[in-house]
């Protein structure tokens, strides 16, 4: 138990682990960019198929806590219950994911990318698609989540459980849910997912010095 709890609070491991995943990101991008230009196309006439109702009801679902002022109060109510609970601490950085949705805006204003055809079924967004904005939040704001779950032993096992089950999954079905509803192209996502993971390296690191190991 020692050593598994040591993965989780040793921040150069963490550190290890993320450069990793976020270098498979640059890696795999980088082969996208040169060797496969039809990347966005086929993976958009794959994934934005007509799969029913339900599909596309659970895709706005995860979509759902990204979207506008229900994202600043999901942010706000998470933080809001860490400090209620004494987690002053994570209540502090998961306020910061609101850093990280700056970067993107910046982002998103200077490349200008436009959007993907509009569909009917999501409503379109002004700002510009590259990066996507979802994703970058996503991974920081669930992730730290998820992060808090694992390391955390004042939180109950079974709420460690469920509220890490759903910040995997919805930082792995974002990706999905924005292609799916017509918002994003998929490279968008992918460039998301590498600054969302270094941005959240980032807070975790900081979050984690000074953990007893």
């Amino acid at each position: 138990m020692k050593s598994i709890k040591r993965i989780y609070t040793d921040y150069k491991i963490v550190v290890l682990f993320y450069m990793g995943g976020v270098f498979s990101f640059i890696l795999l991008s980088l082969l996208i960019h040169f060797f496969w230009p039809t990347f966005d196309a086929q993976v958009i006439g794959f994934i934005r198929q007509d799969r029913g109702k339900g599909f596309s009801a659970l895709m706005a679902f995860i979509s759902w806590w990204g979207i506008n002022t229900r994202m600043i109060w999901t942010v706000v109510f998470v933080a809001a219950m860490f400090f209620i609970n004494s987690f002053r601490k994570e209540a502090l950085f998961t306020l910061s994911v609101f850093i990280a949705d700056g970067i993107n805006i910046i982002l998103k204003l200077l490349i200008h990318r436009s959007r993907p055809e509009a569909i009917d079924i999501y409503p379109k967004f002004q700002q510009g698609s590259f990066p996507s904005g979802h994703v970058v939040h996503y991974v920081v704001f669930f992730g730290f989540i998820l992060t808090v779950m694992l390391v955390s032993q004042r939180i109950p096992k079974v709420l460690r459980w469920v509220a890490g089950a759903l910040c995997v999954f919805l930082i792995g079905g974002v990706s999905i849910a924005r292609i799916y509803l017509g918002t994003h192209w998929p490279t968008d996502i992918l460039v998301a997912y590498i600054i969302g993971f270094m941005l959240l390296s980032v807070g975790i690191l900081q979050y984690l010095r000074g953990r007893p190991s």
